[in-house]
C-alpha cells in the first residue's frame, strides 16, 4: 500500500478508537447540520416577508385613486431587495445593511430595515450559518483533533518505529494530512447538500458559484489541515502543538478580522450622515425648486425653451411648463444625488479594500471575501440593489412628471388648488400608476461574482503554498 495511505487509515483506525475523536466527528457533523438548518429557516424566512411585503406595497401602490401626478411623486413607493439562493450559506453583509428602501421624488433614501437581532453583542461574532461554521469553528474542532497527530508519535516513542519502517518523513506528515483532511469533508456536505437544494432551477447561474463555493472552503479547510500537522511535526509535546494552535486560531480567527475592520475604519474614515446630509441640502438648493416655475435657478431653461419653441410666454408652450421644470429639475437633482450616492459606495469600497488587505496575515479575511462574493452577499450586491432602486426610482418618478407634462395644461395646474374644476381635471385616470412595472432585481451575473471573488481566491492558493512549504519544512525538521 502507498505509505501516505498507510499512515492516513492506521490515523483513522486510531481516530476510531479514540473518545476525543469520535466527540470531535460528533460536534463537528452536529453543527454544520444544525447550521445548515437554522441558516435555510432563517433565510426562508426572511425571503417569505420580503416576498409578501413587496407584494403589499405594489398592491398599495396601484391601487391609489385618482391623482395629480406629482402627489404620486411624493407619495413613494417601497421596493424591497431579495435575498440570494446562496445566502442559506452565507448571509454577508445581508444583516448588517437595510432591504428595503423608500422611493420618492427629489431624494435618494438609505436602505433600512436590516435585522435587529443582527446588532447584539454576541451576534457580532458572526451569524449562525454553514459559512461561519466552516470559517471559524470547524478549523478550531480540527485543531482539537489533530493537534497531536504527529506529537503522539513522538511521546509514544513509536516515531523511530515508522522511520524504521522505511516511512518518510513528507510521507508520513502527508499521511496524517489526509486523515484530517478527510474529517473536513464531512463538514463540507451540508454545505453542499443545502447550495443545491437552494439553487433550484438555478435561473442565474448559481449552481456554478457554489462549484466555486465549494473549492473555496476545500482550500480553505486544507491550509489550516496543513497548518496544524505542520505545527505537530515542529514542536516537541502535544501540550505545546495545542498551546501553539489555539494562538493561532484567536489571533487568525477572533483577533485579525475585527482589528482589519478597525482599521479600515480609521485609515479610510467616512464623514457622518449629518455632515453628508448638509453638504447634499447646500448643494440641492444652489440648483433650485423644481416646485417652483419662479425659481431664479429656472429663467435660462425658460428663456432657451421660449426660443426653442418660438412663443413669447409659458402659457403658449404645447405643453405644461410646470411638469417640465419638473421634468428637468429631476434631472438635476438625480445628477447630484448620484454624484454623493457614488462618493459613498467609493469610500465603502476602500474601506473593504483596507479590511481585505488583512488577508495576507489571516486566511479567514480571504475566505470571507470569497465566500460573500460567490453568495451574492458581498458589499459589491448591496450597491448593486441600491443602483438598480435608484433606476428604478428615476424612471417612476419621471413617468409621473411626464405625465404631468403632457396629461393637463398649465392653467389648471396653476389653479388646481384654487378652482375645483381645475382641480378635477389635473386628477388623472389611476390606471397610469397601475401600469407601472413591479421593481424586479436581476443578480449580478456568474462572472462578476468569480471576478469579485478572485483576488480573494489568489490569496488563499498563496496561502495552501505557505502552508504546504511549513509542512514540507517541518519533514525536513522532523526528529523522534
Amino acid at each position: 500500500m502507498n505509505p501516505i495511505l498507510l499512515i492516513a487509515n492506521d490515523e483513522l483506525r486510531f481516530w476510531r478508537r479514540s473518545k476525543l475523536a469520535w466527540t470531535v466527528l460528533t460536534t463537528l457533523v452536529v453543527v454544520s447540520v444544525c447550521a445548515a438548518f437554522v441558516s435555510n429557516t432563517e433565510v426562508s424566512r426572511r425571503a417569505q416577508e420580503r416576498l409578501a411585503q413587496q407584494a403589499e406595497a405594489d398592491a398599495i401602490f396601484q391601487a391609489q385613486p385618482d391623482r395629480h401626478p406629482h402627489r404620486m411623486v411624493h407619495y413613494g413607493h417601497y421596493v424591497y431587495r431579495t435575498a440570494s439562493p446562496l445566502a442559506v450559506i452565507d448571509s454577508g453583509i445581508n444583516s448588517m445593511v437595510g432591504t428595503s428602501i423608500f422611493l420618492e421624488g427629489h431624494r435618494q433614501n438609505t436602505a433600512t430595515f436590516a435585522s435587529a437581532r443582527e446588532t447584539g453583542l454576541l451576534s457580532r461574532f458572526g451569524n449562525f450559518s454553514p459559512a461561519f461554521a466552516l470559517q471559524s469553528l470547524v478549523p478550531l474542532l480540527l485543531i482539537i483533533c489533530g493537534f497531536a497527530s504527529v506529537t503522539r508519535e513522538k511521546e509514544n516513542k513509536t516515531l523511530y518505529q515508522l522511520i524504521g519502517q522505511g516511512i518518510g518523513n513528507t510521507s508520513l506528515l502527508l499521511g496524517k494530512s489526509l486523515a484530517l483532511w478527510s474529517l473536513a469533508l464531512l463538514a463540507l456536505i451540508p454545505l453542499i447538500a443545502l447550495g443545491l437544494s437552494a439553487t433550484g432551477a438555478d435561473i442565474f447561474d448559481f449552481r456554478q458559484s457554489l462549484g466555486g463555493l465549494t473549492f473555496g472552503y476545500l482550500l480553505y479547510l486544507s491550509i489550516w489541515v496543513l497548518l496544524i500537522v505542520g505545527v505537530s511535526a515542529l514542536v516537541r509535546t502535544s501540550t505545546q502543538s495545542l498551546s501553539v494552535l489555539l494562538g493561532v486560531w484567536i489571533v487568525s480567527v477572533v483577533l485579525m478580522p475585527r482589528v482589519a475592520g478597525a482599521y479600515a475604519n480609521a485609515a479610510a474614515p467616512s464623514p457622518t450622515q449629518i455632515e453628508t446630509n448638509l453638504r447634499l441640502a447646500e448643494t440641492m438648493r444652489s440648483g433650485g425648486d423644481s416646485h417652483d416655475i419662479e425659481d431664479s435657478a429656472f429663467m435660462d431653461l425658460r428663456e432657451r425653451t421660449l426660443a426653442e419653441y418660438n412663443v413669447e410666454s409659458i402659457e403658449e408652450l404645447p405643453f405644461n411648463y410646470r411638469g417640465f421644470v419638473a421634468l428637468r429639475g429631476e434631472e438635476a437633482d438625480t445628477e447630484v444625488l448620484n454624484q454623493f450616492a457614488e462618493e459613498r459606495m467609493v469610500r465603502e469600497l476602500e474601506q473593504k479594500r483596507v479590511a481585505d488587505s488583512f488577508s495576507a496575515l489571516s486566511p479567514i479575511i480571504a475566505m470571507r471575501a470569497f465566500s460573500m462574493a460567490l453568495t451574492g452577499t458581498a458589499l459589491q450586491d448591496h450597491h448593486h440593489f441600491l443602483r438598480a432602486a435608484e433606476d428604478y426610482r428615476y424612471d417612476m418618478v419621471q413617468s409621473f412628471n411626464r405625465l404631468q407634462m403632457t396629461g393637463m395644461t398649465l392653467a389648471d395646474d396653476l389653479a388646481r388648488n384654487t378652482d375645483a374644476e381645475s382641480g378635477r381635471r389635473t386628477r388623472l385616470d389611476a390606471a397610469a400608476w397601475r401600469e407601472m412595472p413591479v421593481f424586479e432585481l436581476q443578480p449580478l451575473s456568474h462572472a462578476q461574482r468569480w471576478q469579485a471573488a478572485s483576488q480573494a481566491g489568489f490569496i488563499m492558493v498563496l496561502w495552501l503554498l505557505v502552508a504546504f512549504g511549513l509542512l514540507l519544512f517541518a519533514g525536513r525538521r522532523l526528529q523522534a
